[in-house]
């Protein structure tokens, strides 16, 4: 799947899976509270950055 995301133009770190169960709802939101961090901390992607 990351080459398929770095053929689009974006980073592959912009891509990231986990699992988690129905019943794990406060962990959910850890997960998505960390993802959305770690893809504000890469910025603007890189294509559309260098493209402009």
């Amino acid at each position: 799947m990351q080459r398929v995301v770095q053929f689009m133009g974006l980073e592959p770190e912009r891509l990231q899976a986990r699992w988690v169960s129905g019943s794990e709802g406060p962990r959910f939101a850890e997960i998505i509270n960390q993802v959305t961090e770690d893809i504000r901390a890469l910025g603007p992607n890189r294509k559309l950055r260098d493209d402009a």
